[in-house]
C-alpha cells in the first residue's frame, strides 16, 4: 500500500469511527413503550412496541409510536372500546386503523373509531364487499369504510417506523391483507390464519382453499425465520401469536382438505359420508370445530366444482 492510499484508508476508517456512535445513537434513542392495560380483554406486547389484543372478534394488532397508534383490525364497538379508551388516555390519536378483510369481526368496530383524521386503509376489494354484508345484517348505518385502499402493496410511515401491507391473492377472502411492522418484524397475518380450528369459508367472499395455500407459501417466502406473526383465530388466546412452522401447518391443512374433499367427489361419496366417517380431516385432530366443519367440506367442493 503506498502513501496515497494508507492516507485514504485512514481517514475512511477514522470518519467511520465518528459516524458511528451517531447511528448507534439513533439506533438507541427508539423509545419502547409498555403496552396499557384495557379495562376489558387482554393486551399483550409481542416484541418491541407491537401488541396484540384479544376480547371478541378477530385478534387486533397494535403499534404505538410517540405521535401515536397503528390499529389493525377492530372487532366490534364495545370490544374495541377498552383500547380506544386506554389510547386516549395516553393523550396520543389513532393514526390509521387497517382491515385484513371486510367480516363484520374485523370492521364493525371501525364505526367506534370517531376521529375523522384516522386514516383507515384496506384492500381495494374490501368496502364493496363490507357494505354487501351490511346490507344482509341491515347494520348499513353501523359502518365506517376503508378510504385509503390498495391493489397488491402499500406502505404507511409513523416518524421512523414502517408498516407494508402485502395482498398476495384471495385466500379467505377477496380483500384478504397481511401487514408488515417492519421495525419489530412482526406481521399480522388476519383471518388467513386459524390455529386448532377449522377456518371460515365462504367461496361467495372469496374462499379457495387451492390460492389459500399459495398465498401462505408466498408469505413464507417473503417474511425470515424470525419474523413473529399474529393470527386471526385461535382457540385459546395464548395461541394467536406463532411462528412460520404455524403458517406451513394451516397450508398443509388446507392442503390435505383439497385432496380429502377431491377424492370424495372422485369416489362420489358425499359431505355427508365424510361427516360420518370422521369429524376432522383425517391427520389433523387438532382442528375440530363442530359448528363449521360441515360448511367447511361443502365450500372445498363448491371450489372444486364438485
Amino acid at each position: 500500500m503506498d502513501r496515497k492510499q494508507f492516507l485514504a484508508t485512514t481517514f475512511s476508517a477514522g470518519l467511520g469511527l465518528a459516524i458511528m456512535p451517531g447511528f448507534l445513537s439513533c439506533a438507541a434513542s427508539r423509545t419502547v413503550y409498555e403496552p396499557f392495560v384495557p379495562t376489558t380483554g387482554s393486551l399483550k406486547k409481542v416484541r418491541g412496541n407491537v401488541s396484540r389484543f384479544t376480547n371478541r372478534g378477530g385478534t387486533v394488532g397494535l403499534l404505538e409510536t410517540e405521535d401515536g397508534f397503528i390499529v389493525i383490525d377492530s372487532q366490534f364497538p364495545d370490544a374495541i372500546q377498552s383500547i380506544l379508551d386506554g389510547i386516549s388516555a395516553k393523550g396520543k390519536p389513532v393514526l390509521y386503523l387497517c382491515n385484513t378483510h371486510h367480516h363484520g369481526d374485523h370492521t364493525s368496530g371501525n364505526f367506534a373509531f370517531k376521529d375523522p383524521d384516522t386514516k383507515i386503509v384496506a384492500h381495494r376489494r374490501v368496502p364493496e364487499l363490507q357494505r354487501l354484508a351490511a346490507e344482509k345484517s341491515n347494520k348499513l348505518t353501523e359502518q365506517r369504510y376503508p378510504t385509503v385502499l390498495f391493489d397488491k402493496e402499500h406502505s404507511i410511515k409513523a416518524e421512523r417506523e414502517r408498516i407494508t401491507a402485502y395482498h398476495f391473492g384471495n385466500g379467505h377472502t377477496y380483500g384478504d391483507a397481511m401487514y408488515h411492522f417492519e421495525n419489530d418484524n412482526v406481521v399480522h397475518m388476519g383471518d388467513l390464519m386459524f390455529i386448532n380450528m377449522i377456518p371460515v369459508y365462504r367461496t361467495a367472499d372469496g374462499s379457495d382453499s387451492r390460492n389459500w395455500v399459495r398465498v401462505l407459501e408466498m408469505a413464507q417466502s417473503k417474511f425470515d425465520n424470525d419474523t413473529i406473526f399474529i393470527f386471526g383465530h385461535a382457540n385459546t388466546p395464548e395461541l394467536t401469536v406463532g411462528r412460520k412452522a404455524d403458517l406451513a401447518e394451516m397450508a398443509g391443512f388446507l392442503e390435505a382438505s383439497t385432496q380429502y374433499v377431491q377424492k370424495a367427489i372422485q369416489e362420489n361419496r358425499s359431505t355427508e359420508d365424510l361427516l360420518k366417517q370422521s369429524p376432522h380431516v383425517p391427520g389433523f385432530a387438532n382442528r375440530i370445530s363442530p359448528d363449521r366443519y360441515k360448511a367447511f367440506l361443502e365450500g372445498i367442493r363448491q371450489t372444486l366444482g364438485g
